[in-house]
């Protein structure tokens, strides 16, 4: 089977799963983002051994579940003990390991924890800050996907039609300021439909701030994963996804977007309730 005829069968079966749980979610989504956590450390270890970095995934494992502790349950000040429990017994076990340089084994086991676990991680609680008016029935968590999607397919289109100029060479040859920009007008496209059909009723600042944090953001973790695959000489981070390469590359533009999205929505959300007390 060609590699066209693989990325289609994929995105024709996973889109509409990864949709469902999305929309779902409550344990659905849990599962997904548990799965993908998993799936994404093996791949990191991966990246670290093509690197020559002292690496074993399995000691990450305790702070793993100490983020998702934070971040799930919904008082987290009961799970704090137990949490950072977890993390000192994921330093101490650099320590017992017998690793020769434990300082570069933890950092890049906290730097998986930061820019992957958690990011995952915080989809939880974007989902459950849905609202049904402002972002539409499908979900705050969805909307920040297919305006992912629109970003990707607009700048892959407008990149090749128009691209020129090159955006960041030393991590992309590919990607063009033309295909950046046309990213962000793509971005800009979803609420705007949603509020055409009367799916959403969007604030203002929305309709600036969406494109930007999906745009930017999204766009600048694409070429963040392929510095760091650059770095390991690999091409793709693996081949769990025929066609697409593995859970870092087709997830890399959401794992920086996350952050900013849900600090967006969350002092947004502060700043309402404060002002019309």
């Amino acid at each position: 089977m060609s590699n066209l005829a693989w990325r289609l069968l994929i995105a024709m079966i996973g889109i509409p799963a990864l949709i469902f749980c999305v929309v779902v979610g409550n344990a659905w989504l849990t599962a997904l983002i548990v799965t993908l956590q998993v799936l994404a450390l093996w791949e990191w270890s991966r990246l670290a051994r093509a690197a020559q970095i002292p690496f074993k995934a399995w000691p990450v494992l305790p702070p793993l579940i100490a983020v998702n502790m934070f971040v799930f349950a919904p008082y987290w000040l009961w799970t704090a003990p137990v949490a950072i429990s977890l993390g000192f017994f994921w330093i101490g076990s650099a320590v017992f390991d017998g690793a020769r340089q434990p300082l570069r084994t933890l950092g890049h086991g906290a730097l998986f924890l930061l820019y992957a676990a958690l990011p995952l991680a915080l989809w939880a609680r974007i989902w459950a800050m849905s609202d049904p008016l402002r972002f539409s029935v499908a979900g705050t968590l969805f909307v920040l996907f297919a305006a992912t999607w629109l970003c990707d397919s607009a700048a892959y289109f407008g990149g090749r039609a128009l691209g020129r100029h090159k955006l960041y060479e030393k991590a992309s040859p590919n990607k063009t300021v033309e295909g950046a920009f046309f990213g962000v007008l793509g971005a800009a496209l979803l609420l705007p439909l949603l509020r055409l059909f009367d799916l959403a009723v969007p604030t203002p600042l929305d309709y600036i701030a969406l494109p930007l944090i999906v745009g930017v953001f999204g766009q600048s973790g694409d070429l963040l994963e392929s510095l760091i695959k650059r770095e390991s000489g690999v091409k793709d981070s693996s081949h769990l996804i025929p066609g697409h390469g593995g859970v870092l590359d087709r997830f890399d533009s959401l794992l920086l977007s996350t952050p900013f999205y849900f600090a967006y929505l969350y002092l947004t959300t502060f700043l309402h309730l404060y002002l019309t007390k």
